[in-house]
């Protein structure tokens, strides 16, 4: 699914990262690369959105949202994704 589709609060883990070449190498320093776990913590308005990344927040535009592919990762999978979103969160 689209990374703009994805639910809040879900773990995630990147599949595709289609971004154009004057944007790619900063989201991979930010960690938005295929393969990454993510939760979505919130959806902000038009479109866009902000990922927890290994304890750390990244905002997503609405454009990039469209073009990162990710799948919803089964909740016994292990990591601490989960811990470090809540702690975001405020929770």
């Amino acid at each position: 699914m689209r990374l703009c589709d994805c639910p809040i609060r879900t773990r995630i883990e990147l599949t595709s990262v289609a971004l154009p070449e004057r944007s790619i190498l900063r989201m991979q320093e930010l960690g938005v690369r295929p393969g990454a776990h993510a939760v979505v913590t919130q959806h902000a308005g038009f479109g866009g959105l902000v990922l927890n990344i290994a304890g750390s927040r990244v905002a997503v535009d609405h454009r990039s949202a469209r073009l990162i592919d990710a799948d919803v990762i089964a909740a016994g999978s292990g990591g601490g994704v989960e811990a470090s979103a809540t702690a975001v969160a405020g929770r």
